[in-house]
């Protein structure tokens, strides 16, 4: 059987070997596709194109709605927080966790009142009701929601340790992701801001960034919610390995074959 850590390992010491970090705007593109893919999970209807337009250029899609844009370019400021959070050493707390939310929920984030109070979806605040989703079922109630953070927090912190393998690094990224998605805290974001948390872990390290392909959802729906009921969260490991493969093993082919073209045939024009 193929072992898919093996795998990942080989391709990121192929994609280090290739130094994708002095290609120009790799790492720009990069940033918009995990965007892109991370919006549209969660309902966005703007293409990757219309993604890369927004960012770039602030010209929006037309006939597309405006809370899908304002989606996109929240989550994205999101992403660069994530990444400075990061690069600056910070490590995992209940506020830099409250503010990717924020920052996340920053234009579509709405007020919800419930009989335990009000929370702001704007400003990173627990919600406050209990929530249901028909793929991964009822999440931790609300009055657990601030313990349990702090305790993943802390958890998450301990293991952040120097020398961790590549496949270390990987594993308490998705199991950061994972368990932030079950936790729940928040009334909307959820998977996009478990996500960033597990693309901070992979920045802190100096590591290729993670995201989940919108045309795989329905398998990553499924590898969350049989993680949960089997309580072994190898299968979403796997699910997450698997992605990221996919991941590197596309840009590998797609710089090579580009070599390849540009060695065999120099400049060509198109009539």
């Amino acid at each position: 059987m193929n072992d898919i850590w093996k795998e990942l390992s080989d391709l990121i010491e192929d994609f280090n070997k290739i130094g994708f970090d002095n290609v120009a705007d790799f790492e720009k593109f990069h940033y918009y596709s995990i965007v892109y893919n991370s919006t549209a999970l969660e309902g966005s209807t703007l293409t990757e194109l219309d993604t890369q337009l927004l960012l770039d250029d602030n010209i929006t899609a037309k006939g597309k709605p405006m809370e899908h844009h304002l989606m996109v370019k929240d989550n994205y400021e999101a992403l660069l927080l994530a990444l400075k959070f990061a690069n600056n050493k910070e490590l995992p707390s209940t506020k830099l966790l409250k503010d990717l939310n924020s920052c996340n929920m920053k234009n579509t984030g709405q007020l919800v009142n419930s009989a335990l109070g009000e929370s702001d979806g704007r400003k990173g605040e627990f919600r406050l009701t209990q929530a249901f989703s028909e793929a991964l079922g009822y999440y931790l109630a609300p009055q657990k929601i601030p313990t349990a953070t702090e305790m993943l927090c802390n958890e998450i912190k301990s293991k952040m340790i120097k020398g961790l393998t590549n496949k270390e690094i990987y594993k308490l990224s998705f199991a950061a992701h994972f368990n932030l998605v079950y936790i729940h805290p928040w009334s909307d974001g959820n998977k996009r801001t478990s996500r960033l948390f597990m693309n901070y872990i992979q920045t802190y390290y100096g590591v290729p960034l993670s995201k989940v392909y919108v045309e795989d959802s329905k398998e990553y729906l499924q590898a969350l919610k049989k993680s949960k009921e089997s309580e072994n969260i190898e299968t979403f490991n796997e699910f997450m390995a698997k992605q990221q493969v996919k991941f590197l093993d596309e840009k590998i082919k797609e710089y090579n074959i580009e070599q390849k073209r540009s060695q065999s045939l120099g400049m060509s024009f198109l009539f």
